[in-house]
């Protein structure tokens, strides 16, 4: 008798836990902090136990009587119940016949195994010769998710592993809010395929029927399958109404192509496609690609006295490839973007899935790397696309083909560190290449670093660089205007040039640790002497240098500039101190830092050679702040003082606030002359924005962002969304206006755009050019505050 419940027991178990498709031994829908309130009632999910062989776990039965007669069967009645391990059966009444294999459970059915939950009023039968089983009337509900449902008959065979479901229906809301449902009148599942099939499919929305399908299939394991995704409706104020259907073709495990045709009324058909791969392990990749043979909005723009280059066709496309090795101790990258020739307006217009843009350029390029314990080397290969005319061109971006990069770094036990690198780059210029020069680059860089004293929350060290640098540039008869602008000539650049450099420092800080009954106190003073001869470098090119954004910790780098061009000659003692704060748990609840430096002769080194050379022997004061004393609020600020001008070089700010489900961002930005554009005028930048989450009702929230340019008292972009959110389905609304940029006349307009998104939870969830989030589309959401990250 024993044999045949362990039988019986694990027919039940192996095909009811099959019918809803838990893949991977996790419920389909995990329940968030905000369902809890309706869905209480859900049973905790207990993953199966694979180590723990069934058939020699012991059953235990209980019922309020049992009686067994001479034609084998056995009759159990009232309240019973049959557990084996997590597994547990409980009906009004069983009766169990050993001749034919067959048992009847009917009255209160209750089945439970820790994955799912079975329950019916009327009758259970199954045969344990067949392996097969008939339930009646029943409701199932997947154990730690939100998915349940209902069907009129259930017949399922666990030899074959197969289900059928007759008048059946699956939602995820909870029982008191029935808001959404599909009913379908026939549903097979196979447990030796991968997908399962449903006929005569109503879906219904607060009992309105709003969707029919004659027949779908859907997966059963965690497997992908072709067909059609969901479409995207969005609305713009430029472009009009634009609908996207997706097509996805799931070539292979490892390999798979979506197709998504977008009709723009305003400008035609736009096609979209990305082809994703991962032919074997560490090796993964995708190419991604957009073409529109007839952009009608550029062919009807006359009216407005702009002169459009009128394309037949528009296209762009993006390869990104990543290989690894050894533990991504070797590797190759590939990270390729190009548009057609002068379409700068393309990623302005049709938003492309691509890397985010950087001063207008599309990068395109290639890398092998090794990147091993004391050892790196890499080769790169880089150039750039523009996506502004050659008119606007300030600076000329070189090309890298290529630049080889080494690097090798030890200690001598702990008395010396050591450090050696070398560098070839090979720069060229794409545009205006007969106006511009170009050059060859060879470095070499040996450093040592000799720790002299680490004791007592003293630290003193000796730092030591050579810079030996070797250019060979190739100089044009005529330059290009903006060279000359800077005050570059051909007689001025020199073919060959050799530049011989040393850099030492001597870098000391003492920390001072002061603890009282709630917080731990340090005060970290810090002074460091550094010397760099003069050179006289103006008949060196500028290639791939730029000015570094000064703080409180630049004091204390030994590059004025990025890059290698210029290497800036300094006689300087630096100074700063920093304070912090932290809680009896050893957070940081409070930072500030204040410094300067002192220069004991004014830097002659110019990075374009017609600046003029400060006198003045101070630099800037820099601070910082961060504080986050609670944590509901945080705050953090920097600023930059000129002792020369009197007056603040630059300054910026942040508040985080968050009580329950209200949160709220402010900040602001100042930098004096930081707001340059291509075509010469220069002002300051201030820039105030605020990013806000608040609940309006229980079930409705709301999102807004706002970044506005002070100076130019104009939006640079604003949102908001709202959403309704009940316990099994949510729906919401979006507004942005955004300043839309034009690279051929180097100007902006608004432009708005419109979006809706819904989710049915546990089914399905669209974004129609829209998303419930404080990130706009030209300013990501941040949180620099966080002292503890």
């Amino acid at each position: 008798m024993l044999n045949h419940l362990k039988k019986l027991s694990l027919c039940i178990s192996s095909v009811l836990v099959c019918a809803p498709a838990v893949a991977d031994n996790a419920p389909l829908m995990q329940i968030t902090e905000y369902d809890e309130r309706c869905y209480g009632y859900v049973p905790e999910y207990v993953a199966p136990d694979t180590t723990v062989d069934i058939q020699k776990v012991p059953i235990s039965i209980t019922a309020d009587s049992m009686e067994s007669n001479i034609k084998n069967n056995i009759k159990y009645d009232g309240d019973v119940e049959i557990i084996q391990g997590n597994k547990r059966l409980k009906a009004d009444k069983t009766t169990f016949n050993q001749h034919t294999q067959e048992m009847t459970a009917s009255g209160n059915i209750l089945y439970e195994d820790g994955q799912i939950t079975v329950s019916s009023d009327t009758t259970l039968y199954t045969n344990l010769a067949t392996n097969s089983t008939e339930l009646h009337n029943a409701t199932y509900m997947i154990n730690g998710s939100v998915i349940r449902g209902s069907t009129e008959k259930a017949v399922l065979n666990n030899e074959n592993k197969t289900i059928s479901l007759y008048d059946a229906s699956v939602t995820t809301c909870p029982k008191h809010q029935p808001s959404w449902v599909l009913n379908s009148s026939e549903v097979n599942i196979d447990q030796n395929e991968v997908f399962g099939e449903a006929y005569h499919t109503v879906f219904r929305f607060h009992d309105v029927p709003v969707l029919y399908l004659p027949y779908f299939n859907f997966p059963i394991k965690n497997e992908r399958k072709s067909g059609l995704l969901y479409p995207n409706i969005e609305y713009t104020s430029s472009d009009g109404g634009m609908l996207t259907l997706p097509i996805y073709w799931n070539i292979a495990p490892n390999y798979d192509f979506t197709y998504s045709p977008k009709i723009i009324t305003r400008r035609g058909l736009l096609n979209t496609g990305e082809f994703r791969y991962m032919p074997f392990r560490n090796t993964y990749g995708s190419v991604y690609g957009q073409y529109i043979s007839h952009d009608r909005h550029y062919k009807n723009d006359g009216d407005t006295g702009i002169n459009h280059q009128t394309f037949d066709e528009r296209w762009i496309y993006y390869i990104n490839h990543e290989t690894y090795f050894s533990d991504k101790d070797y590797g190759f990258l590939i990270n390729f973007t190009r548009v057609r020739s002068n379409d700068y307006n393309y990623v302005n217009d049709f938003d492309p899935k691509v890397p985010t843009l950087i001063d207008n350029q599309l990068v395109q390029s290639g890398k092998l790397y090794v990147d091993k314990n004391n050892f790196d080397a890499n080769l790169l290969v880089q150039k750039y696309q523009l996506l502004v005319p050659n008119e606007y061109i300030v600076n000329l971006p070189f090309k890298l083909v290529p630049r080889v990069e080494m690097n090798y770094h030890d200690t001598i036990g702990s008395h010396l560190a050591y450090r050696s690198g070398f560098e070839y780059s090979r720069f060229r210029v794409e545009e205006l290449k007969e106006q511009s020069y170009k050059g060859d680059r060879y470095h070499f860089q040996p450093e040592i670093e000799l720790p002299i004293l680490n004791k007592n929350g003293i630290d003193v060290r000796a730092i030591g660089r050579g810079f030996l640098t070797h250019y060979e540039q190739d100089i044009p008869s005529t330059l290009y205007s903006g060279y000359v602008t800077h005050g570059f000539t051909p007689g001025l650049i020199n073919e060959k040039v050799n530049r011989y450099l040393y850099n030492g420092e001597i870098y000391s800080k003492a920390t001072f640790v002061n603890n009282t009954l709630s917080f731990k106190q340090t005060l970290e003073p810090e002074i460091q002497y550094m010397y760099i001869p003069y050179r006289n470098q103006d008949h060196i090119g500028i290639y791939d240098s730029t000015d570094r954004v000064y703080d409180y910790y630049s004091l204390f780098g030994y590059r004025k500039y990025a890059g290698l061009d210029r290497i800036a000659d300094t006689n300087r003692i630096s100074y700063g101190i920093t304070y912090r704060m932290y809680d009896n748990e050893l957070k940081e609840r409070l930072r500030f830092n204040i410094g300067q430096g002192y220069d004991f002769h004014s830097q002659k080194v110019k990075f374009y050679p017609n600046e003029t050379s400060t006198t003045y022997p101070r630099t800037p004061i820099a601070t910082g702040i961060n504080l986050n004393f609670l944590d509901y609020v945080s705050a953090n600020g920097n600023l930059v003082y000129n002792t020369e001008k009197g007056e603040t070089s630059s300054w910026n700010s942040q508040l985080n606030g968050m009580y329950e489900e209200f949160k709220v961002q402010l900040s602001y930005r100042y930098l004096r002359d930081g707001n340059q554009t291509m075509n010469g005028e220069i002002s300051d930048l201030k820039q105030l924005g605020g990013a806000f989450n608040f609940p309006i009702t229980d079930d409705i929230k709301g999102v807004a962002a706002m970044y506005y340019d002070l100076e130019r008292s104009r939006n640079i972009d604003q949102k908001l969304a709202l959403k309704y959110e009940s316990c099994c389905y949510s729906i919401g609304f979006q507004i942005e206006r955004f300043n839309k940029p034009d690279n051929y006349t180097l100007t902006a307009k608004n432009e708005t755009k419109y979006g809706v998104f819904f989710e049915l939870k546990g089914l399905t969830d669209s974004n129609m050019n829209a998303s419930f989030s404080p990130e706009t589309k030209l300013i990501p959401y941040n949180n620099a505050v966080n002292l503890n990250k």
